[in-house]
């Protein structure tokens, strides 16, 4: 028989469930084990015979530790198994008692190749059902629920095997990227996140750059209590104003442990923050646009933190710098010429982004803090001298909004020559390269959230303005919301236009997650409703999908300390409710062949639009109600 890979499952309560969807066909495979039935030798016989790969989400860490449980004792109950699962799930920092090497069988697991159990982007297979707007959100049956529990587990198991094959054929394309990397550096890179990847192919890279093997070259790194920044400043800041030599002598002052923080603002018609992990810099709720004498000039440093540290000469200190400078200069040069198709293009760019932070990582083998703070302070000085050369030389000049490695200024036309003239000096005593764009018009919520268009239609959108390919770990709640506001302020269409003619449910739709707070302890979510005069609380799932209705019932978080609120709380005026806005649970979701069959209350998302864009044009707010 030949082996397939197979989409996978498992649950452990006082029954064992597992599920197995075929890759490539809807072929299922269900096997059981309880107080009544016991598949354990079908499983290992499929396992042994049907199976060429598994494809999990958090299997690495659980599903794979079980079956493998299940091999070293191949008598076990689904008692034995569910204590065993306890006790691995019981650690947040437990090892797995079987390294991946070691498995007996080829895994992929989904939460690792995606990056979603990195701390910043770390997301669960039910948020990820949302994010995809899959058919069924749904949570654990409880323990012994009803005479159809058994049912509901193979149900609730099914699903999420689904779940974890529609996010394989979604990302398919990454997981492709993968393999192919992983063939070209002979080196399992499938279940590694981004920053991991960047580790496994520099320590390879390095070790044969440098000579030193990698277990020796894994437990090198530069530690420093104290950091004195006057010592990391290059020697060509320097700052003509005041204002901007003040924020180079309080960075002088400097000297930092590991836990100092600092941050330090100055005013150039926006207040600009200058701390250690960047600069900001942004106006509130502004629409700033280009005519026939101003025009809106955008800059970038391409590759900026990479190429601070190449062209300053920038190494740990325990490393050899010019081996390390040229492994690292190699990678930029290579990733210019590779073509943005080619995997090799996507090894590169993780490569050159990671190894920044890799000099602030306590586990890496790059660890040097001073080679972090060097790169960040001198990015944001740098930086600010360009655009205090603009301000000061051209007549009018103003900044709009400053970031990481580039910044928006608006300048009279009739400069654009000495604008160029002040950006190649710059370019020329720092070794850096600059990218530019003109914009015809911004749309700014704050240095986050904002809409750019450029003088040849191209449209940005950052932040609370991105309606569509949202990433996995972000929140995509009522993106019909963002989707009218950008249609207003792109194409000049009314946002009751847009949100009244959208057939697509999902995007009406939030999603909210029930977490532990400090003030309140544990959540969870109800749905509240009156008939004849009798409240009726429904406890809802930890993951709750909904949209607004004209019908049905109010949202509410509750606490376990007994404390409540409102997830969309009602609108009013002093004591008295204008709106109170009703909420439809939309976890398994429902198909009308006509949008209006949903009962949306369209009134909700046409108020939040029109808030949006009020609180940007500085308007008076409506009277709605």
């Amino acid at each position: 028989m030949k082996k397939r890979f197979w989409v996978w499952d498992l649950e452990t309560l006082d029954i064992f469930t597992a599920t197995f969807l075929d890759r490539d066909s809807d072929e299922k495979k269900v096997f059981v084990i309880s107080k009544t039935r016991d598949d354990k030798q079908l499983l290992f016989n499929f396992l042994n015979t049907e199976v060429q790969g598994l494809i999990g989400y958090n299997s690495l860490h659980f599903d794979a530790q079980i079956i493998e449980y299940m091999y070293r004792f191949p008598n076990c109950t689904a008692e034995n198994i569910k204590k065993y699962a306890y006790l691995i799930t019981g650690e947040n920092n437990r090892k797995p008692d079987v390294y991946e090497s070691n498995l007996k069988h080829n895994h992929l697991d989904l939460f690792k190749a995606l990056s979603l159990s990195t701390k910043a982007k770390r997301t669960s297979l039910k948020w990820c059902e949302f994010m995809l707007d899959l058919e069924n959100i749904e949570d654990m049956p409880s323990q012994g629920q009803g005479s159809t529990w058994e049912e509901m587990v193979l149900d609730y198991n099914l699903n999420d095997v689904i779940a974890t094959k529609a996010l394989f054929k979604k990302y398919y394309h990454e997981i492709e990227l993968r393999k192919n990397i992983t063939i070209r550096e002979n080196i399992n890179l499938l279940n590694c996140t981004e920053p991991d990847l960047a580790k496994k192919l520099l320590l390879k890279h390095l070790s044969k750059t440098l000579k030193i093997n990698e277990f020796d070259l894994k437990s090198m790194a530069t530690i420093r209590e104290i950091v004195n920044i006057k010592d990391v400043i290059f020697p060509y800041v320097n700052f003509k104003s005041d204002k901007f030599k003040t924020v180079l002598q309080e960075f002088s002052k400097l000297s930092l442990n590991e836990t100092d923080e600092f941050e330090f603002v100055v005013n150039e018609s926006i207040d600009i923050t200058y701390a250690l992990g960047g600069i900001h810099a942004a106006p509130n709720n502004a629409i700033i646009e280009s005519n026939k004498n101003y025009i809106i000039k955008s800059l970038d440093v391409v590759s900026y933190y990479p190429n601070l540290m190449i062209r300053n000469k920038l190494c740990p200190a325990h490393l050899p710098k010019d081996k390390f400078l040229e492994l690292y200069e190699g990678y930029f040069i290579e990733r210019r010429a590779t073509p943005k198709k080619d995997p090799k293009n996507y090894i590169l760019k993780i490569l050159l982004n990671a190894i920044y932070g890799l000099t602030n990582d306590q586990y890496s083998f790059l660890r040097d803090r001073e080679i972090t703070l060097a790169i960040c302070i001198n990015g944001q000085l740098l930086l600010t001298m360009l655009m205090e050369d603009i301000i000061l030389q051209i007549p009018e000049a103003q900044l709009i909004m400053m970031n990481t490695d580039g910044f928006e200024v608006k300048i009279p036309k009739v400069f654009e020559s000495a604008y160029y003239d002040i950006c190649k000096k710059w370019e020329t005593l720092t070794s850096l390269e600059l990218e530019f764009v003109d914009y015809q018009k911004m749309i700014i919520s704050d240095v986050n959230n904002y809409i750019a268009i450029d003088v040849d239609n191209k449209v940005k959108v950052k932040g609370k303005y991105e309606f569509e390919n949202i990433p996995l770990h972000k929140n995509k709640s009522h993106a019909i919301i963002a989707k009218a506001v950008y249609e207003y302020w792109v194409n000049n269409i009314p946002v009751e236009h847009t949100i009244k003619n959208h057939k697509n449910i999902f995007d009406f739709c939030a999603g909210v997650r029930a977490k532990k707070s400090e003030k309140g302890g544990y959540s969870h979510y109800e749905l509240h409703s009156v008939t004849k005069g009798i409240i009726n609380k429904q406890k809802l799932s930890k993951t709750t999908r909904y949209y607004i209705s004209n019908k049905g019932g109010t949202l509410i978080k509750v606490y376990e300390t007994g404390d409540w609120e409102h997830v969309e709380a009602p609108v009013r005026k002093g004591n008295k409710i204008l709106k109170d806005w009703k909420v439809t649970y939309f976890n398994k979701a429902f198909f009308k062949e006509n949008i209006q069959d949903y009962n949306i209350d369209y009134v909700y998302y046409i108020v939040n639009a029109n808030k949006w864009i009020n609180d940007i044009k500085d308007l008076k707010q409506l009277n709605l109600f």
